[in-house]
């Protein structure tokens, strides 16, 4: 079941639960009302209403649920990216894949924050698009050069891809202490884990 059908059925379980509380409440404690007059009360309503806004709410109703029907049934698709092709078939990994490992070789370019790598497949290769922070002060085009060379090296050396285009967006600058700032708390909080499991170790 997909996030959309989970959210439906979350909101039919809570109204079922409330109108079951209310029954209950009803028939055991208050008796304020009395079902059939509730139905009789629906039904006037019902009659009363234009033929014209009567259809169109079923019919919205219907769509809606046909909706709901499709999307429970449908599977998104993996997508995938050829590595190679032979007498003997096909090589290929998922594109989420090739990007994360692209954008986790990315991580150790100086300079580069929060790399985000897609790639985009093609007939007879891929497109690298990579988009990340960068700290204030380099030199911008000498660092996207680097980046753009580092990803279409590692797409083609360790995952076998032959790369047509690498391009490359800066999406901000970051000034050099707050790239510090963060990497100093990161070793701080790896020093912590250590530490404890050593004590655990001991213990």
């Amino acid at each position: 079941m997909n996030i959309f059908n989970r959210i439906i059925m979350i909101i039919l379980m809570l109204c079922l639960r409330v109108f079951s509380i209310v029954t209950i409440v009803n028939i055991f404690f208050v008796n304020l009302f009395k079902w059939s007059t509730v139905a009789d009360s629906i039904i006037r309503y019902v009659n009363n209403l234009n033929i014209y806004i009567l259809t169109a709410v079923l019919s919205l109703v219907l769509v809606i649920a046909l909706i709901i029907l499709i999307f429970e049934f449908y599977r998104r698709k993996i997508k995938l990216a050829n590595i190679s092709t032979d007498q003997f078939g096909k090589t290929m990994v998922t594109q989420k894949t090739a990007a994360k490992q692209i954008r986790e070789s990315l991580n150790n370019i100086q300079g580069v924050i929060d790399p985000q790598v897609k790639v985009v497949p093609r007939q007879n290769g891929i497109i690298i698009d990579i988009f990340s922070k960068l700290i204030t002060g380099i030199s911008v085009t000498d660092k996207t050069k680097e980046i753009r060379e580092a990803a279409s090296n590692f797409a083609s050396t360790n995952l076998g891809f032959k790369v047509l285009q690498t391009n490359y967006t800066a999406t901000g600058f970051i000034t050099k202490k707050v790239k510090e700032v963060k990497a100093v708390k990161e070793e701080e909080l790896k020093e912590i884990k250590q530490e404890e499991q050593v004590e655990n170790k001991i213990e």
